[in-house]
């Protein structure tokens, strides 16, 4: 069951782009849907009759019975359809909970081809405006882009994610990721053996990289500084680390990088170079 829901989820689940807003807005006319972009793990919620199952990308499988913190927000669905799947975050630091942003499936309808205004409509038919359904903001310019954007950042979020209101689900290049800073997802490939780590024995200047469109590894270069939350002695070859930098160089190498986290919640092969826009 694991197995095929989470195969499910890989396989579903709509991606959002990293790139020029200004670029995005030629294929996605206004106006558009602004949501917080949020820190957490990708789910979807299958509900059949009055089982509830929450699936990541991941595999991990959560039940109210197995993991009663997880469904502390969720709402008790007594007027919701029978079956149903639901796409959503989790964010599990204390506060926070589950979060849902659209819906794929009521009973034996397949919602995705759908356009997302109306696909809303249903999701909050069903969800009823509890707290755990992520509103969005309708934004008619770049500048209410843009000021939905600073104001979510204010706010503490990390950025925000720009929608084509008119797109179906996992329409390509309809979703587009706005940060609060330059920031990518790679794979530690190695480590530099400097002279602290021959003293300590934890390295501390770390060999990163990418996939490109066609599979193959593409180097960025290597990291020395972390902040200071991140244990250097977590960052491992094959660690997925989300990593700020300043820029990206004529040969592809990042200028003035730092690790920000270690994401347990991502693999190699999802580190792509599409993410530099």
């Amino acid at each position: 069951m694991s197995d095929e829901l989470s195969n499910y989820v890989q396989e579903n689940f709509a991606h959002a782009v990293k790139g020029d807003l200004a670029t995005w807005l030629l294929a996605n006319p206004l106006p558009a849907l602004c949501e917080a972009k949020l820190d957490g793990i990708r789910v979807f919620l299958f509900k059949s009759g009055e089982k509830l199952i929450i699936s990541s990308k991941r595999g991990e499988l959560y039940t109210p019975k197995s993991s009663p913190k997880v469904f502390t927000t969720v709402p008790e669905f007594i007027h919701a359809p029978h079956q149903m799947i639901l796409d959503g975050e989790y964010v599990a630091r204390k506060g926070k909970g589950l979060f849902l942003f659209d819906v794929l499936q009521v009973d034996d309808r397949d919602l995705r081809p759908l356009p997302l205004t109306e696909r809303k409509k249903i999701l909050h038919e069903i969800l009823g405006g509890n707290s755990v359904e992520v509103k969005p903001r309708l934004a008619k310019t770049f500048e209410q882009i843009t000021s939905v954007r600073d104001r979510l950042i204010k706010q503490g979020y990390e950025g925000m994610i720009v929608k084509n209101p008119l797109s179906t689900y996992g329409q390509s290049n309809s979703w587009l990721k706005l940060k609060r800073f330059d920031t990518i997802d790679c794979f530690v490939t190695g480590y530099e053996e400097t002279q602290e780590m021959k003293r300590t024995g934890v390295p501390r200047s770390w060999f990163i990289a990418v996939y490109d469109d066609k599979g193959e590894r593409v180097d960025l270069g290597k990291v020395g500084a972390v902040v200071e939350r991140v244990d250097p002695k977590q960052v491992t070859i094959g660690s997925v680390v989300e990593i700020r930098f300043t820029m990206v160089t004529d040969d592809l190498k990042l200028r003035g990088p730092f690790i920000l986290r270690v994401r347990h919640d991502k693999v190699p092969s999802e580190c792509l170079l599409s993410q530099i826009g």
